[in-house]
C-alpha cells in the first residue's frame, strides 16, 4: 500500500504533467497562424504504483499524415507549373492584341492600298498609300517578332532568378539537417522540422523535387533523374550556364539537367521559353515568309510606272534560315520604299494597266498558307487563337490544381493544423485535471498535518 508521502509524490507528478500539457496547448494556440506549424499532442503514460503511481509525460508528438503530406508535395509543383505558363502566356496574348486590331489589320490595310492603286494605277497618292501600308505591315511583323523574343528573354530571366531561390532553399534545408541532432536532444527539434517542411513545400513549388525522409531525422532532396540538391547536411547548387542561343541551361555537378526539370515554376518557364514561344514565332515567320513570297512572285511579273520590270517588293534585312527569322527581318525593298513609281501595278508594259495591283489585292482571299489551306489573314488568326487557347488552357489547369491543392491542404490541416475550438477544450480538460490534482494534493497534505499533530500530542 502506498503511503501518504507516495500520494504526495503522485499528486506532484500529476500536477507537473497537467501543467506541461497546458503549456503545449498554449504553444499550439500561439502558433495558430504560423505557416508550416504542426499541431503538438501530449502522450500520457500511467506510472505503476511501485514506482510512485500517477501519470507522466511519455512523448510530445507532431501530428502528421505522411500520405497527405506526400499528396500535397505532388500537387504543389503542378499548380506552380500552370501558374508560370498562364502568367507568361497572358502577357504574350496581350502583346499580340485582338483579332482585327493588330497585324491582321495591317494586312487588310496593305491589300486595301493595292485595291485603291488598282482603281488609279498612275496616282502618286495611291502609290504613297501602298508604301505607307507596306511599311506598317513590315514594321508590325518586326515588332511582333521582337515582342515574342522579349517574352522569351523575360522567361529566361525568371528562370535564372528561380534557380537562385532553389539554391537558397536547398542550403537552408541542408543547414537544418545538420542542426537537427543537437536540436532533438535539447527539445527544439520539432520546431526545426516544421521549418524544414515549410521550406520543402516552397522548394517543391519551384521544381518537381523528390523528398526522402532520413532515418535520423531531416530529409534528402533530389531533382530530375535523382540529381542531388540536399544530402544530409550538404547542399548541391543548381547552376546556370549560358547556351549558344544566349539562354540559361540548368546544370548540377557539371551535368546539363535542363530537360529533366519538367515541373514547378522552373518547368513552366522552361516550357514557355523552349516550346510555346518558339512555336508561335515559327508560325509568325512562316506567315511573314509566305506574305513576302506571294507578293514578290506577283510583283516580279508586273511593270512599274516607268515601264520597267517589277522586282522583289519585300526583302529581308538579314537573310532568314528557311523561314526562321523572316518576321524580324522583313522589310519593304529599299528601292520601292524610296520611290513609289517602282511599284509594279501593271501586268503589261502599258501606262494605266492595273493587272498586277489587282492580283496582289486579290491575295487577301487566296489560300496560299499551310499547304494552300488558309489565307494570310487566317494565318494570323490561327496564331492568336493558338496563344489564346494555350493561355486559357493553362489558366484553367492552374485553377483546377489550385483547387485540388486547397482541398488536400484542408485535409492535412484537419490532421496537422491547429483548431482553436479543440485546443480550448484541451485547455479546459488539463485545467480541470490540474485543479483536481491540486485538491488531492491539499487533502493529502492536510492528512499528513493531522497525523503529525497527533504524534506531537
Amino acid at each position: 500500500m502506498p503511503g501518504l508521502f507516495d500520494s504526495l509524490t503522485m499528486a506532484a507528478r500529476s500536477l507537473q504533467s497537467q501543467q506541461f500539457a497546458m503549456n503545449v496547448t498554449g504553444q499550439n494556440i500561439s502558433n495558430v497562424n504560423t505557416p508550416g506549424y504542426t499541431r503538438r499532442v501530449v502522450d500520457f503514460a500511467a506510472v505503476p504504483p511501485p514506482s510512485g503511481g500517477g501519470v507522466e509525460i511519455q512523448d510530445v508528438r507532431r501530428v502528421r499524415d505522411s500520405l497527405l503530406d506526400g499528396r500535397l508535395l505532388q500537387q504543389i509543383p503542378l499548380g506552380s507549373y500552370d501558374t508560370a505558363v498562364a502568367d507568361s502566356l497572358s502577357v504574350v496574348e496581350t502583346n499580340l492584341g485582338k483579332v482585327g486590331e493588330s497585324l491582321d489589320q495591317q494586312l487588310d490595310a496593305f491589300f486595301n492600298a493595292f485595291a485603291d492603286l488598282a482603281e488609279n494605277p498612275t496616282s502618286a497618292v495611291a502609290r504613297r498609300q501602298v508604301q505607307v501600308a507596306s511599311q506598317s505591315l513590315a514594321t508590325s511583323f518586326n515588332e511582333t517578332a521582337n515582342q515574342l523574343e522579349s517574352s522569351r528573354r523575360e522567361a529566361d530571366a525568371r528562370i535564372r532568378a528561380t534557380v537562385d531561390q532553389v539554391n537558397t532553399l536547398s542550403a537552408r534545408i541542408a543547414e537544418i539537417n545538420g542542426a537537427l541532432p543537437a536540436a532533438q536532444s535539447n527539445g527544439t527539434g520539432q520546431t526545426l522540422e516544421d521549418q524544414q517542411e515549410e521550406l520543402v513545400r516552397q522548394l517543391s513549388a519551384l521544381a518537381d523535387v523528390h523528398v526522402i525522409a532520413r532515418q535520423e531525422g531531416g530529409v534528402d532532396v533530389t531533382l530530375g533523374s535523382g540529381r542531388p540538391l540536399v544530402i544530409a547536411a550538404n547542399s548541391y547548387t543548381l547552376d546556370t550556364t549560358t547556351g549558344a542561343n544566349g539562354y540559361a541551361n540548368l546544370a548540377t555537378g557539371g551535368v546539363d539537367v535542363t530537360s529533366e526539370v519538367t515541373g514547378g515554376t522552373l518547368g513552366g518557364l522552361l516550357y514557355v521559353r523552349e516550346s510555346a514561344i518558339p512555336s508561335y514565332l515559327a508560325s509568325l515567320d512562316r506567315l511573314a515568309a509566305q506574305t513576302a513570297t506571294s507578293v514578290n512572285a506577283l510583283h516580279a511579273t508586273g511593270f512599274d510606272l516607268n515601264g520597267g520590270a517589277g522586282g522583289a517588293f519585300f526583302s529581308y534585312s538579314t537573310p532568314p534560315v528557311g523561314t526562321s527569322g523572316a518576321a524580324k527581318a522583313l522589310r519593304v525593298d529599299p528601292a520601292i520604299a524610296a520611290d513609289g513609281s517602282l511599284i509594279a501595278a501593271a501586268s503589261v508594259a502599258e501606262t494605266g494597266d492595273n493587272g498586277t495591283a489587282r492580283a496582289i489585292a486579290a491575295l487577301r482571299n487566296q489560300r496560299v498558307l499551310d499547304g494552300n489551306t488558309a489565307t494570310l489573314v487566317d494565318g494570323w488568326a490561327n496564331i492568336v487563337y493558338e496563344v489564346g487557347t494555350d493561355s486559357q488552357g493553362a489558366a484553367a489547369a492552374r485553377d483546377t490544381h489550385e483547387a485540388i491543392t486547397r482541398e488536400v491542404a484542408a485535409l492535412r490541416d484537419q490532421v496537422s493544423g491547429v483548431s482553436l475550438d479543440e485546443e480550448a477544450l484541451n485547455l479546459l480538460k488539463f485545467q480541470r485535471a490540474y485543479e483536481a490534482n491540486a485538491k488531492f494534493f491539499t487533502a493529502v497534505d492536510s492528512m499528513l498535518e493531522t497525523l503529525m499533530n497527533a504524534y506531537r500530542v
